[in-house]
Formats: C-alpha cells, sequence, structure tokens
C-alpha cells in the first residue's frame, strides 16, 4: 500500500511538531507549510492525499484555503484541528466541505481516525498515475481530471467552464464531436482527454491532419489502400479508419477535405461503412470521430464550401475553447501553474514571478495562445536566476494587434500621412475585437456580449456600425431593440 502524503499547515513548527511525528509513526509522508500561501503553491507542484490545518477558529485565512482545496482538488481530504473550541467555526467549516474538524486536545486517536477517512476518500475516488493528477470542480460540481503538464484546463473562465461540463457529459456517450477554437487552445487536447475517459479508451487513438495538399494521400491515408507489390502479389495497407476501430479517430481542420473525401466521410458517419483506396470491399469501424478546426465551418457551409449535410453530422455536439486572450485572469493562474510544473521538471527552484514580468503577461495579447504561454514560461524558468522569472527573460513573439501597430507605424513614417481623428483611429480596432469575441465564440451575440462586459443592444448597434450583422441577426437585433 503507498504512504499517504499529507501536508501540515501551521506557522510554529513547534505545535506541529507532535502532529507530524504521530503521522510519520503511522506510515504517512509528512511535508509542512507556514500559512495558507504556501500551502496552496505546494498543493499546485505536488500530488497530496490530504491537508491538516492546525488552527485558531478565528483565522480566516483557513476557511479560503478550504474553499480552494476544494474547487481545485476534491479528491484531497481536508482536516481542521483546532487549537482553541468553537462550535461556530467547526459548523461552518464543516459546512464548506472539511473531511473532519477535531476539537482540542490533539490526540493520537483522533488523527488515526481521520487519516482512514482520508485512505477511505482516495479509494473512493480511482485515479491512475495519481501522482500527475490534479482535479478541478467547475460551478456546477462536476468533476473533471486531468494531467497538469498539459495546463489547458487550468483557470475559471466561465466559457471554458461550460465547454467542459458539456465534455464531461458526453464522454459516455458515443456520438461525434466538434471542437472550435483558436491554435494553440488545446483542441487536440480536448479530444485526447475525452478518448481517455470515453468508452473508447482501450483502443487506438489517431489524429489526421487534413490539410495534406496530396488529396490522394490523404485519402489512402484515411481509408487505406490496396496496391500491387514488386511481385505482382496485392497489398494492402490500413487507414486511419481502421487503425482506430473501437478506440478514436481526430479529424483536424476537415474543411480542407475535398468533396469527394467529404462524401466518404459522410457515408462512414452514417453507416459505419467505407471502402480503401482501389478496392471493392467494403470494410467497417466503430472509430469514435472528433473534428477540430478553428475556422467556422458552420459559415463555410453556409455558402456550399463544406457540405451541409455532412456539418449537421459532424456538430451533433460542439465544444468550444475561448482564446487566451478572452479568459482575463487565467493568464496568471496559468503562469503559476507552468512555473510550478516546469520548475519541477528542470529540477530548477523557480518559484516566483516577478511584477512587472507578471504584468507583461497579463498585457500580452497571446496570438499563440495557452501553448505560447507554456512555451514562453518554460524559457523563463531556463533563464530565471535567483529563484525569480524577470521580465528581460521574458521572449514573446508579438500578438496580432502588436504586429499591426508596427506595420501602421512603419508605413506612416515612409508615406507622411495626415493624422486621423481620434475616434476614426479607434474604430477599427474596436471592430477587430468585436469581430475576433464573435469568431471565437461562434457568433452566439450572448455570450460575446457577456465577456466583452457590455449589453446586447450595444453589442448590435456597433455590430450594425461596423457591418458585421447577418440577416438572423437583423432579426434578433429588432427583438433587442423592441
Amino acid at each position: 500500500m503507498n504512504p499517504l502524503r499529507i501536508l501540515v499547515v501551521q506557522p510554529d513548527p513547534a505545535l506541529s511538531s507532535s502532529m507530524v511525528s504521530i503521522l510519520q509513526t503511522m506510515g504517512c509522508r509528512v511535508e509542512q507549510a507556514e500559512n495558507d500561501r504556501e500551502a496552496a503553491r505546494m498543493l499546485e507542484r505536488s500530488h497530496f492525499h490530504g491537508v491538516v490545518c492546525l488552527v485558531h477558529p478565528e483565522d480566516p485565512d483557513i476557511l479560503e484555503l478550504l474553499q480552494f482545496v476544494r474547487r481545485k482538488f476534491p479528491t484531497v481530504g481536508f482536516v481542521v484541528q483546532m487549537l482553541e473550541p468553537s462550535p461556530e467555526f467547526r459548523e461552518e467549516a464543516l459546512g464548506q466541505g472539511a473531511l473532519a474538524v477535531l476539537d482540542p486536545p490533539m490526540s493520537a486517536a483522533s488523527l488515526k481516525a481521520v487519516v482512514s477517512q482520508i485512505r477511505q476518500k482516495q479509494h473512493a475516488v480511482p485515479t491512475a498515475n495519481a501522482s500527475h493528477i490534479s482535479s478541478c470542480v467547475s460551478n456546477s460540481g462536476i468533476r473533471t481530471t486531468i494531467n497538469p503538464v498539459s495546463g489547458w484546463l487550468v483557470g475559471h473562465d466561465p466559457a471554458l467552464r461550460k465547454t467542459l461540463e458539456l465534455a464531461e457529459n458526453i464522454i459516455q456517450i458515443d456520438t461525434p464531436v466538434l471542437i472550435l477554437g483558436d491554435r494553440g487552445t488545446g483542441k487536440s487536447s480536448l479530444a485526447k482527454w475525452i478518448h481517455d475517459r470515453g468508452p473508447h479508451a482501450s483502443g487506438t487513438y489517431q489524429e489526421c491532419n487534413c490539410q495534406n495538399p496530396n488529396e490522394s494521400a490523404l485519402e489512402a491515408e484515411i481509408f487505406g489502400i490496396q496496391t500491387i507489390g514488386p511481385n505482382g502479389e496485392s497489398v494492402y495497407r490500413p487507414g486511419h479508419l481502421e487503425q482506430s476501430s473501437n478506440g478514436t479517430i481526430v479529424f483536424d481542420e476537415p474543411q480542407n477535405m475535398s468533396a469527394s473525401i467529404q462524401q466518404r466521410i459522410l457515408r462512414f458517419l452514417q453507416s459505419g461503412e467505407f471502402q480503401p483506396v482501389n478496392s471493392n470491399e467494403v470494410r467497417r469501424s466503430n472509430a469514435r470521430p472528433i473534428f477540430t478546426t478553428r475556422e467556422a465551418i458552420s459559415t463555410l457551409a453556409q455558402r456550399d464550401k463544406f457540405r451541409q449535410d455532412l456539418y449537421y453530422r459532424i456538430s451533433v455536439v460542439v465544444l468550444k475553447l475561448p482564446p487566451l486572450c478572452l479568459r482575463g485572469s487565467d493568464v496568471e493562474q496559468l503562469a503559476r501553474h507552468f512555473l510550478a510544473s516546469y520548475s519541477r521538471r528542470l529540477g530548477k527552484p523557480v518559484s516566483e514571478i516577478s511584477p512587472d514580468a507578471m504584468r507583461i503577461l497579463c498585457d500580452h495579447g497571446w496570438p499563440g495562445n495557452v501553448y505560447e504561454l507554456e512555451s514562453v514560461i518554460h524559457r523563463g524558468v531556463i533563464l530565471a536566476q535567483h529563484g525569480v522569472i524577470q521580465s528581460s527573460h521574458l521572449v514573446m513573439m508579438p500578438s496580432a494587434c502588436q504586429s499591426q501597430a508596427r506595420s501602421l507605424t512603419t508605413s506612416s513614417k515612409l508615406q507622411n500621412p495626415s493624422i486621423k481623428p481620434l475616434k476614426e483611429s479607434l474604430a477599427e480596432p474596436e471592430k477587430q475585437l468585436i469581430l475576433q469575441a464573435l469568431e471565437a465564440l461562434n457568433w452566439n451575440r450572448q455570450e460575446t456580449a457577456r465577456v466583452l462586459d457590455i449589453n446586447r443592444t450595444t453589442l448590435y448597434k456597433k455590430m450594425k456600425k461596423y457591418h458585421l450583422l447577418t440577416e438572423d441577426d437583423h432579426v434578433e437585433g429588432i427583438m433587442d431593440l423592441a
């Protein structure tokens, strides 16, 4: 039986020494944190089975730490050892999800009982490779489990939480899934997450890049091909559909498939059947199809640039991953998450990001989204000295708006145009921001207005001003203004 890893939180080592000794005699591996902030950082960096806090009831930080643990690490048992009796504090802590609240004085018997409870809690929640897994809880109470190295799930953005709740609900349902999101938002990670937790987890996971410009090669890659060998023998090479039978196949950027391949994919979705290239043999596959793209396929289907019947088939469930630039405070959370992850992986004690560096991270546009941020922090940990990432350690590609600004500045110097009015100069960035948000949220006006922190009527007027309305938008906008 693996030993339980317990984190003891108490600023005074003299008070915690007895508890640490008792827990160690029970076979527990014990680490200590002086306060709630250090405890939170240690929980982010390592996996613990339980947290035991020695506190005075009037200490407000302990309840904040309890809420943090319940929200981010629901499998961790949270135990409070009170240094002074307080029925009110006991009731509040238990109401907020504490596993146990112990009255003073501390005793070996009571600690043995809570260690048993923590162990039972771990057995009740089976995990694979528990030393590398952390958990998050959405507002609705749905639990999702991820490998923290990937990082794409970290954060509390409402749009991201909504997507993960929907993904959790359809994991066990064998239906096609369409994942939308900009490059670097974690589409392939979400697809693999669905595969690993679904009914096809024991099967093969295959990814097919549909941007292959060679149509024949892509067709053979997907469906397989029958050829003639050097001695005239028939040679069959299976494709992704056959290789991923009983598993999952991911079609990345399916809008790049030719009309012929789209038709063959549609047949597979309808019947589970397909024919290899150069073969009349009908084969079957029960691979679960997932489609990932950064383009609005619905718009392409409306313009007859993508088969509408295929779009209806693949969009039974649509999961949208928001770009990092629209996820607010998630940038800081992700930065600290990657900092802890790469500090541990590289064996380098880097534990802080300077205020100036964090300000730069939060102000950046992140055109490469989560993966760009991960790369920046990875590089920062390598370059950091004295345990702190400074602004000089950050190397980032310019965001789209920054590149555009530099381009306009250079052009202005060459052409020496007259300065535009402020109102006119500010209009284009506003239009681009609205357009970016609309595309990221699949033109959902209500969600876009919420993310931009404006009401729907204001959004409608601005869309009308910048000629971003469709026919459906006109009808919906009239209802908003009524």
